[in-house]
């Protein structure tokens, strides 16, 4: 009865305004993943960087911002602060990823590129590690997937924003462009620091120090996690050896402009947007998993399909149909893992498994380079990228997600 009750009183707490304002920080972010995704590489070919760096530089989190997501994770779990647990680091990690990022400006040195582009990264995964982890500390589980879906648009909006802007003023005045992502970062976390509070801890924080083999087998003894986690390894496997080559795609494979290689984004990006919230509705009523699966099967294909095309009318139709997919595969990603881990280590949890994936990603990457430098086409990057989301949704299969009532 207890639980129940518990459950009302976060929802009656967490409404569509709170899921807004939660929202605003992933606006920000969006900003700052278009921007990661498609100016970077630009940024860095002036630099006559290989496709395998280019594709490393160009995430918004390298390993290094793995380890600090975990770390940083368990640390927020711990911590007992008037802000609340994830509020300090948001404050912390946001304001150091805005610095680094206008440094960039004035073209530094490659050396002081790299080191830059690297403590952005480590910076914002301070900030975001712990903001994702308010989703299982303030939502109940019958609303996260609509919650999700507010979390995916905004960050799909703030993505257009940046990307339409880009389209129209990187060749011309890419400094204005860094300083419309640092401003989105400063005001989209700042309204969730602002209008989301942190609910007072009933729990006392789990013990400070850990034996570290007991602490591995810990986590591994969550089965259910464990293979989620596998399953999502790949689909950010794939993905990150494609998104970072989409505009040089464009300009190498099909041989456009680079004005219409970042439309070819935006046509991805708007499709994921317009898929969003139906699909968070939709995940919230037959289930996340299965929206999942279908949503990964038809990214895998389309990928496929992708690195067949010759016109930019072709590419068009294939990037529509995967921003559409990529709702149903992102939407549901992190209310799902919120439903597999234990809500009094949200933070630590949370943190593995968004390192996970941001090991995955730079790996990735590297990976979708190297084929393009041995191969010589980024096309072989789209194929190999299909066939690990297609491997992600087979196993996807076996996790056995928990049964949630719909309130």
């Amino acid at each position: 009865m207890a639980g129940v009750e518990e459950r009302e009183e976060a929802a009656a707490q967490f409404g569509a305004a709170r899921a807004i304002a939660y929202g605003g920080g992933n606006a920000g972010a969006g900003f700052l993943f278009a921007f990661m995704n498609t100016a970077v590489p630009l940024y860095l070919s002036s630099y006559g960087m290989p496709n395998t760096w280019i594709g490393l530089f160009s995430q918004e989190r390298p390993p290094t911002a793995g380890i600090g997501q975990i770390v940083i994770g368990a640390l927020s779990d711990r911590t007992r602060a008037r802000l609340g647990r994830r509020r300090p680091y948001i404050l912390i990690g946001i304001p150091l990823t805005i610095l680094a990022l206008l440094g960039l400006i004035p073209h530094p040195p490659l050396s002081v590129v790299v080191a830059l582009l690297l403590l952005l990264t480590m910076a914002f995964a301070i900030g975001y590690g712990p903001y994702l982890a308010l989703l299982a500390d303030l939502v109940p589980p019958d609303r996260r997937s609509r919650v999700g879906g507010v979390l995916n648009i905004t960050n799909m909006l703030g993505q257009l924003a940046i990307l339409v802007l880009a389209m129209q003023l990187w060749s011309s005045n890419e400094r204005l462009v860094f300083f419309v992502v640092a401003a989105a970062l400063l005001v989209g976390f700042a309204i969730t620091v602002l209008f989301v509070p942190e609910r007072p801890l009933r729990a006392a924080p789990p013990a400070g120090r850990m034996d570290l083999g007991d602490y591995v087998r810990d986590v591994f003894a969550h089965r259910e996690v464990m293979k989620y986690l596998l399953a999502t390894l790949l689909f950010w496997l794939g993905t990150a050896g494609v998104v970072p080559f989409i505009t040089r795609f464009a300009v190498t494979e099909l041989e456009t402009t680079e004005g219409v290689a970042f439309q070819l984004f935006i046509v991805a990006v708007a499709g994921t947007a317009l898929g969003t919230l139906p699909v968070g509705w939709l995940a919230d009523r037959v289930g996340k998993k299965p929206v999942m699966m279908v949503g990964l099967a038809v990214f895998g294909l389309s990928a496929l399909a992708g690195s067949q095309v010759r016109t930019v009318e072709s590419a068009m139709v294939v990037m529509a149909v995967i921003g559409l997919a990529n709702a149903a595969c992102t939407t549901p990603l992190l209310p799902l893992l919120a439903d597999l881990i234990p809500r009094d280590r949200a933070g630590e949890f949370s943190g593995i498994g968004t390192g996970v994936w941001e090991f995955a990603q730079p790996f990735g990457a590297i990976m979708g380079g190297a084929i393009a430098d041995a191969t010589g086409s980024l096309r072989s990057t789209l194929v190999i990228a299909g066939v690990l989301v297609l491997l992600a949704s087979v196993l996807l299969t076996p996790v056995r997600a928990p049964r949630i009532t719909t309130g």
